[in-house]
C-alpha cells in the first residue's frame, strides 16, 4: 500500500507528490522554453528563465504543503514575508510569465490537472501567435536624435534650417547643459521626410559649425539602454 503524507487536510500518495513535481516540471520547462524563444531586447537573462521553472516547482510544493488548511496559509505568508526581492523586473513582460509559472504551479499542487495542462497549451498558443504578428510594435520609423552644440561657436538655432529640410516632424525631449554652460546636448524625438536621406542628414548636421557628436538611434522596436 502506498504511503500517505498529509497536507492541511488533505492527503497526498508519494506517487501523486511525485507526478505533481514532475507535471509541474514539464509544464514551467515548455513555458521557458517559448520565454526564450519569443524574447526580445537586450535584457535576456538565464536566471531568469532557470527561476521560473524552480517557482512553478516550489509553489507547487507549497500548495501540496497548505492542502486546505487556513492556519498554515498564514503561516507560510508570514515565513515569505521576511523574504526581501530586491531584482527589478526590466521587461512588463516578464511580470506576465511570473504569473504564469505561478498559476501552473499552484493549479498542478491543488490537483487541478485540466487546468494545467490546458491552460499551459492555450496561454502558449496565444503568446506564440502574438509574438508571430508582432502585436504591439510601432510601425512607424522614428528615431532618437542627440547632438551637442557648442555656444562659444554661434551655432545658436542655425540647425534648424536642416530639420526644415529632412525632418517631418521634430520633437524636443531634452537639454542638458555641458561644459559650464558653454555647450548645450540636445535631444529630439524625429521622424524623417525621405527614410532614405538618415546618412545626408546626419552629414550635413555634423557639418554645422558648433554642432557636435550626432547621434540617431532608431526607436521604432524595443530598445533598452
Amino acid at each position: 500500500m502506498a504511503e500517505l503524507f498529509s497536507g492541511g487536510t488533505v492527503t497526498y500518495s508519494m506517487s501523486q507528490i511525485v507526478l505533481n513535481i514532475v507535471l509541474t516540471f514539464v509544464l514551467s520547462f515548455v513555458i521557458a522554453m517559448v520565454y526564450k524563444k519569443t524574447h526580445k531586447g537586450l535584457s535576456y537573462s538565464q536566471s531568469f528563465v532557470f527561476t521560473l521553472v524552480l517557482m512553478s516547482v516550489i509553489v507547487s510544493v507549497v500548495m501540496m504543503v497548505i492542502g486546505n488548511s487556513l492556519a498554515r496559509a498564514f503561516g507560510l505568508l508570514g515565513a515569505f514575508s521576511i523574504i526581501r526581492f530586491r531584482t527589478a523586473v526590466k521587461d512588463t513582460k516578464d511580470t506576465g510569465y511570473i504569473f504564469f509559472a505561478l498559476a501552473i504551479g499552484m493549479a498542478v499542487g491543488t490537483g487541478s490537472y485540466s487546468i494545467a495542462v490546458i491552460g499551459t497549451v492555450l496561454i502558449l498558443l496565444i503568446i506564440l501567435i502574438l509574438d508571430k504578428i508582432n502585436f504591439g510594435s510601432m510601425r512607424k520609423h522614428e528615431y532618437l536624435l542627440s547632438f551637442v552644440v557648442n555656444h562659444d561657436e554661434g551655432a545658436g538655432n542655425s540647425f534648424e534650417s536642416v530639420f526644415k529640410k529632412h525632418l517631418k516632424n521634430s520633437m524636443l525631449l531634452n537639454i542638458n547643459s555641458k561644459r559650464d554652460g558653454k555647450a548645450s546636448e540636445m535631444t529630439y524625438h524625429a521622424s524623417f521626410v525621405d527614410e532614405n536621406k538618415k546618412e545626408d542628414f546626419v552629414r550635413e548636421l555634423s557639418g554645422m559649425s558648433g554642432v557636435e557628436k550626432v547621434h540617431l538611434i532608431t526607436s521604432k522596436e524595443d530598445v533598452e539602454y
